[in-house]
């Protein structure tokens, strides 16, 4: 948590959870929302991670048919996180496979299981902003210089005595250690008249 000093958590967590959109929301039909005109960044990012996949696979494809099996691709993982389908594809690169057609079962299978380390750290943000939000509460705890560590005076043993809640007060100052059991009985059992003096 002090690592996390001066990070605003909250913008974390929204730039994060905004990259587990979904392709298809984030760039729509592969264009940018900022500017409808040029490609999405991701999508772009996927076609270079899906031309690496078809060129190992399939080397001897025209640029045409490349360019065609590339653009279904991406148009069939679009339900996926951008993020995720890259990260992904990455690893699908690693994979062995001898067809174009199994590209997208070893994309997804690898998908699921880079969905549930960004579930798992996502969560762990949420608890982190849970954990400071709880610990920047103002504290329910006297500070040290308003309690007293003087001995309670034989007065206000006294005057405790006197009240209602004595059987309380006694019971708490003994546990803490305010007064003893002698100072009570020496208190207790001086005459009123001597107790008036002092």
């Amino acid at each position: 948590m002090a690592q996390a000093d001066g990070v605003d958590i909250g913008r974390v967590i929204a730039a994060y959870e905004r990259g587990l959109v979904p392709l298809a929301e984030a760039e729509p039909k592969g264009k940018s929302r900022r500017n409808p005109e040029a490609a999405g960044a991701l999508t772009t990012l996927l076609g270079d991670d899906l031309a690496m996949i078809a060129t190992k696979i399939a080397p001897t494809l025209s640029p045409e048919q490349s360019d065609a099996w590339i653009k279904v691709m991406c148009i069939a993982l679009a339900d996926l996180p951008g993020r995720v389908t890259r990260e992904a594809a990455t690893s699908a690169l690693h994979r062995p496979m001898k067809f174009l057609n199994e590209v997208e079962t070893v994309i997804r299978d690898e998908a699921a299981a880079i969905t549930i380390r960004h579930s798992v750290a996502l969560r762990r943000l949420r608890q982190l902003a849970d954990a400071i939000a709880w610990a920047a509460k103002p504290s329910t705890m006297l500070p040290d210089d308003d309690v007293s560590s003087e001995p309670i005076s034989p007065a206000n043993i006294r005057a405790l005595s006197r009240l209602d809640g004595w059987p309380e007060f006694k019971k708490m100052g003994l546990a803490t250690g305010s007064f003893t059991q002698e100072q009570i009985d020496a208190v207790l059992s001086e005459p009123v008249e001597q107790a008036r003096t002092t």
